[in-house]
């Protein structure tokens, strides 16, 4: 059990949904990113503070060719984000990058990270030549290591001191997942 979870019963999710996030719900997902980052700091190389204000969240929302946000729900209720995205260099557009998997404490341990991921991969193996999905995750997050395994990840190396909070240091594992190549998908 890492440091971040207790043994209170979580809520059993009856039904969740997951979906686009759309410009229209830029205030809940600033809501659930804000309480991510004050809850795990380390964990998403960014402070609360640095969050872009409701109109930026809302453009960077708008789902497109190079990335998508995708959220999971609970009768109309956000309770988990995450987002992949294409690498933006011309040369690298074959890969993309998973990012800021979330969810509330109250709904872990109930497969609304996987459904989340799930969806975020399934976005990228229709995307128009994704082959390789990677992420990156602070070592100390053991939940979120076995949940990318056992979709899939591997771990192929690890950084050192990536993050610092109140002077301690996070390392990171970097993980990657190969898609099913175009020959395979169309076969």
């Amino acid at each position: 059990m890492n440091e971040n979870q207790t043994n209170e019963p979580q809520h059993s999710i009856v039904s969740i949904s997951v979906r686009v996030l759309s410009p229209a719900d830029a205030e809940s997902y600033r809501f659930v990113r804000l309480l991510a980052l004050h809850e795990h700091p380390p964990a998403f190389g960014s402070l609360p503070e640095n969050e872009p204000n409701l109109s930026e969240i809302a453009a960077r929302l708008a789902e497109n060719d190079e990335r998508c946000f995708f959220g999971a729900f609970q009768d109309n209720q956000l309770i988990g984000t995450v987002r992949i995205s294409r690498y933006c260099a011309p040369n690298e557009k074959h890969r993309a990058h998973l990012g800021g998997l979330y969810v509330l404490p109250a709904f872990r341990r109930n497969g609304c990270g996987r459904s989340l991921v799930r969806q975020a991969l399934s976005w990228a193996a229709n995307a128009r030549s994704i082959r390789r999905v990677n992420l990156t995750v602070v070592t100390q997050q053991k939940a979120a290591i076995c949940l990318y395994q056992s979709l899939g990840f591997r771990i192929y190396g690890t950084e050192q001191e990536t993050f610092s909070k109140a002077g301690r240091f996070y390392d990171e594992h970097l993980m990657t997942l190969e898609l099913a190549s175009d020959n395979d998908r169309n076969a």
